[in-house]
């Protein structure tokens, strides 16, 4: 069995030579194309030693495709880079990876210039005249590297392996019956860890990478007539995408006449919105999808079926063919519902390592027996338990559960009960340990001019009194991070 990603690519490749890998508006890049680009690019990028990192200014564009291929050619992995991240977050990822080589296009050549770096920044028009072989790359060596923040906000580089992504992907694809002829529509940004789901999909079934354009996202009619203009079939979107266009609710006007299977990954799924989806599209597939980014890809799904109340939280679901799951409680294996335990995952999509960190690499990445001999694992921090048909539910997030007056809440249940209230369009909980204080960051539906104490009121009648939010602030707009989800840490600021 192949373990080199590459040896995948050129084999697709070889399949659908004219076939669209990659697309962007107008800019189109067959599967010929995309190998012969990358490998040309690949045998231009000189580094000392193999496996080193080489940056790549991730924009939302098919040249971001062809740079992260051509880092594998050279026998290398590549780092994507936010070409709006801060220039001293950019310092940081340059200094501690050590990186020589960073591959973009002739316009972002100018995100360079406030930063201290004189290696080669290579474009497309460096390629070389001739391609370069298949590296020869082991299942354990390096693939790419993201950065995250984490709940602390300091940037963590997780390093994911060529074994590690072809595991989770064959079991991705094995599991929903994918087809070549599946047109993908890209929501999450390439320097972000969902994305290899959408691009690796790609690579492995020869399916249309199609980058949507982000304006259209505020725009959702136009979204739906772009997406019915490019035939997509499949989204696997964050969920605060799929609630926004919710919010504005095209289907009135348009609905995606292509689209198959709508999946959702990174956040709670507010039900509200996601039944608007399936109110105005029922015959498409609707799938909750859990992962870490301490893995390849996802380890557990659900999919969603029959009628569920606005308030519910959908379960994780059940695990990939790829991954087993166990649930401790004080050393135990749980198996009964209803008993909560800390997750571990079991898993050949495991990832190598946090980044120069091996202390907390160490902490994180065990070696446990769980009755069949001891095995590497990963220890997630996360509660939950099992339902009566065996799905693994959230119980609480480590970063997200408060003790408070006496109780241990999960701040995710008070977001889920007040995205119930009519007037609620988002919102975010936290907490303020100092204080001993809940906040409820909310944005309204257009034209409600309820306060934040007013909102308080409502909600009196839907929490227990320990768990009703101590300041309700009202916000014009929630702020989101790139990848569009919730940006907790622009809200941690505004608890005052």
């Amino acid at each position: 069995m192949m373990i080199n990603v590459l040896e995948q690519l050129e084999l697709t490749a070889a399949r659908f030579p004219e076939k669209t890998a990659v697309a962007c508006g107008d800019s189109v890049v067959t599967f010929r194309e995309l190998t012969g680009r990358a490998s040309r690019l690949g045998a231009a990028i000189k580094t000392e030693g193999k496996n080193r990192p080489v940056g790549v200014i991730a924009g939302r564009e098919t040249d971001t495709v062809v740079f992260f291929f051509a880092a594998l050619y050279s026998g290398n992995y590549y780092v994507p880079i936010d070409p709006d991240m801060p220039p001293e977050k950019k310092q940081s990822i340059l200094d501690e990876t050590g990186m020589t080589v960073i591959l973009g296009t002739e316009e972002n050549r100018a995100l360079l210039e406030p930063l201290s770096f004189d290696g080669a920044y290579l474009t497309p028009d460096d390629a070389a005249d001739t391609g370069c072989p298949i590296p020869d790359a082991g299942g354990d060596d390096p693939l790419y590297m993201v950065y995250t923040s984490g709940s602390t906000g300091k940037p963590k580089g997780i390093l994911k392996s060529h074994r590690a992504e072809l595991s989770y992907i064959r079991a991705y694809c094995d599991t929903f019956a994918f087809s070549a002829e599946d047109v993908i529509g890209n929501q999450t940004p390439f320097f972000f860890d969902a994305s290899g789901k959408d691009l690796y999909m790609m690579l492995y079934f020869g399916c249309t990478l199609e980058i949507l354009p982000t304006k259209l996202f505020s725009f959702p009619t136009e979204l739906m007539e772009y997406m019915n203009q490019k035939k997509v079939s499949f989204v696997s979107w964050v969920p605060t995408a799929i609630s926004i266009v919710a919010q504005l609710n095209p289907f009135s006007l348009v609905k995606p006449e292509y689209l198959k299977r709508v999946f959702f990954v990174g956040e709670v799924m507010p039900m509200k919105y996601l039944n608007k989806w399936r109110r105005a599209l029922p015959d498409v597939q609707y799938v909750n999808l859990y992962g870490q980014s301490e893995l390849a890809g996802i380890c557990c799904w659900f999919e969603v079926k029959g009628d569920w109340d606005d308030a519910a939280v959908l379960p994780m679901g059940k695990p990939l063919s790829n991954s087993k799951i166990y649930l401790l409680d004080g050393g135990e294996i749980v198996h009964e519902p209803g008993r909560i335990g800390e997750m571990y995952i079991v898993s050949d999509a495991l990832a190598l390592e946090y980044y120069r960190d091996p202390e907390k690499t160490a902490a994180s990445f065990l070696m446990k027996d769980f009755g069949e001999g001891e095995v590497r694992c990963f220890k997630t921090g996360d509660m939950a338990q099992y339902d009566k048909d065996g799905n693994l539910v959230f119980a609480a997030r480590s970063d997200f559960q408060i003790k408070h007056m006496g109780h241990r809440i999960e701040l995710g249940e008070i977001e889920a009960i007040a995205t119930t209230l009519d007037e609620i369009r988002m919102c975010c909980c936290l907490y303020r340990p100092e204080k001993q204080w809940i906040y409820l960051f909310a944005q309204l539906d257009d034209g409600c001019e309820l306060t934040g104490q007013q909102v308080r009121s409502l909600l009196r009648d839907k929490l227990s009194d320990y768990m009703l939010p101590r300041k309700v602030v009202i916000l014009d707009k929630m702020p989101l991070s790139p990848n569009g989800k919730m940006d907790r840490q622009s809200l941690k600021a505004l608890m005052k």
